[in-house]
Formats: C-alpha cells, structure tokens, sequence
C-alpha cells in the first residue's frame, strides 16, 4: 500500500481508518515515517484519542509518532505533522472529552508545538461537546464563523475546532436521530455549506472531512484506499469498479484501470452532482439524492447503486465521450446495451424507459 501510495504524487497523505487507525499504532507509525511524494506538503492522523484514555499510554504514544516524523529519512520530504481529533456528541457519548484534551495539553509541551492539531466536530444543534471541551482545556472559545470556533488556551495557543454536517443517511437515519437530544441544524445551514464543493470553474472538490477545514482545490484527484483494499476517489467513482491494493502496487495501472471507466471520467471532469443530473433524464429520483447527500462519495454509491443506473450512466458518459471525440466504440455493441437496459425498463413496471 505505501509503495502504491508513495507513486501517487501526493499533496497530503491522511490517515483515518474508517474506524479508528491508532488500534494498530505500530502501522501508523510506519506511515507517518515512509509514506512520501516529491509534492508531499502534510501528514495528518485522524483520531478520536481513545488512546488516552491513560495519560502514560498517551504520551508514550503520542511521542513515538512524533518521533517518527521527526527521524524521516533525509531523501524524503519533510512534510509538516498533524493530529486532527475527532470528536463530536457521539464520540462523547463513549469517550468523553478528556482523551481529547489529554492529547492537546501535551502538544503544548516544549519540543512539541511544531505538531500540527485541531478537532473536528460534527455540526449537531443543542450541542455542548466543543463547550466542555474549551472548559476542560481551561480555555475560551470564540463564535461560530464559517462553520468554525477557535478555543484560545492559556498558554496562548489556538485549537480550531471546524464543523461539518450531519450525514443521515449512512450513520444515522432520521427515526433514530429523533430519540437523540439534538437534532440536525437548519436546512439553511447545509445549504450553505454544500455550495463549498463548488468552485467557480465547476470543479468539485471533496467534502472537508478529508481536505481539512479550509477549502482547497486541487488538480488530480482525491483519493481514499479503503480497509479491504480498494482505491476509490473521494468525488465518486462506481463502487463496483475499484482497483485493489492487493492486486496492484504501481498507481499509473491503477489510474489506466480507473480511466477505463466512461462514467469515473465523467465524475472526475464534472462531480457527483452533475451525474445525478444525467441520470435524472431517466430516473428522477437522482436530483432528490443529491439535494438530500452531502457526502460527495456516497452520493455517487447511492447513484449507482442499481446495476439498472449503473448501465444508463455508463452508456449516457460513453455516448457523450464518444461525441467529443474522445473514445470510439462498436455503435453496434452500445446499441445492444441500449435494447438490454430496455429490457429491464420494461421487466420492471416501475423502471423508466429510456428518454
């Protein structure tokens, strides 16, 4: 995987886990001490700091990932370090804030403040998590601006503390977030950080989680390689065609793989958005999910998660393709996969025909 990953080119490396990474501290390390690109600017952990749960157990890990990034080897690049703590109502519910804090106060020791730190919450109303954890750094925290707050600590740092929406469907649907003591923020609020994934070019960038709490749009692609292996882009790719690091460790193969794809083309030039648009000609509901995701990657699984949708797009994404010149093909064969998605238009009384 770091092979593969250090062919990428990268800009910023983030480790998460999709879980917690720092269950397996010793791979972390390693990533922090290898992973490498000649562009590589930044190396951030997520981490929810249930690791320090125990003080000593903290810091011995704590240290041994900063030494790690300190002892990097000469040749490669000396890419800054960052620990982004997750940590909203649910990770409170279950750890608490003190973990959090444990991890902040030994960053302000000396030796350790060139580490990079802030936290990231989930934008819930009602509640007091960042609240309780300014109080328990014995710090202040300033207001809501652009989805952000800043706690200023005595010894005269400043945490960030950035806010991203609820996403609903995935970890919480709506029935069980109403027995929940807070709900979701105003439809407005969403609304308006949704139009962040735009920029003024039409690019989409990926949600925040990942590119961190300023927005930056970048050339090339975002990407996630997930637990069992696969290599996705954070903007949407078909979940079903997914190069693996377990059958490829040069990234040109993996990008040849992934390019193959006329409906990954498609999402890289235009975003998940714009594909919900092009599948709505025939199923209508794709407007509605990507007014109601906002998430750009699993909008794009939700799109296209019928092989019924996964053939429309296909064939829509290579008819286009095939207008700019960009790609040639059979016409026979694309005119026999426009009769096969007719077929199942017409197996299925509540399927759309094509239009």
């Amino acid at each position: 995987m770091l092979r593969l990953m250090n062919g990428m080119g990268l800009w910023k490396a983030v480790l998460s886990g999709g879980g917690e990474p720092m269950v397996e501290p010793e791979f972390c390390e390693r990533f922090v001490h290898e992973i490498d690109s000649p562009n590589l600017e930044e190396i951030e952990l997520i981490t929810s700091a249930h690791f320090a749960e125990d003080e000593e157990e903290m810091g011995r890990r704590v240290r041994s990932l900063v030494h790690a990034w300190r002892s990097r080897p000469s040749h490669l690049a000396q890419a800054n370090f960052t620990i982004r703590i997750s940590l909203d109502w649910f990770h409170a519910q279950r750890i608490g804030v003190e973990p959090a804090a444990r991890v902040i106060r030994l960053l302000g020791e000396e030796g350790l403040r060139d580490v990079g730190c802030y936290v990231r919450s989930v934008l819930l109303d009602g509640d007091t998590t960042t609240e309780k954890l300014a109080e328990s750094l014995g710090g202040s925290l300033t207001e809501m601006d652009d989805y952000q707050r800043k706690i200023i600590l005595p010894d005269g740092r400043t945490i960030l503390v950035y806010f991203k929406n609820l996403i609903v469907d995935g970890r919480m649907n709506q029935r069980k977030l109403s027995r929940l003591p807070v709900s979701l923020p105003l439809q407005s609020q969403a609304d308006v950080f949704g139009k962040r994934f735009e920029g003024g070019q039409g690019k989409n960038i990926p949600a925040r989680t990942y590119n961190g709490p300023q927005v930056r749009h970048l050339e090339g692609l975002a990407c996630l390689i997930e637990d069992d292996g696969k290599i996705r882009i954070l903007e949407g790719n078909d979940p079903h065609r997914c190069p693996n690091v377990r059958d490829v460790d040069d990234w040109s193969r993996a990008i040849e793989y992934l390019y193959a794809d006329p409906i990954t083309v498609y999402l890289v030039d235009n975003g998940p958005q714009e594909l919900a648009a092009l599948l709505a000609d025939a199923f209508p509901d794709s407007l509605q999910m990507a007014s109601d995701t906002n998430q750009l990657y699993h909008l794009t699984e939700l799109l296209l998660a019928d092989p019924s949708r996964r053939l429309y797009a296909t064939l829509r994404t290579l008819e286009l393709h095939m207008a700019e010149g960009r790609v040639s093909a059979d016409q026979r064969l694309v005119d026999r996969a426009w009769k096969l998605f007719s077929t199942w238009a017409e197996r299925d009384a509540d399927a759309p025909e094509r239009r």
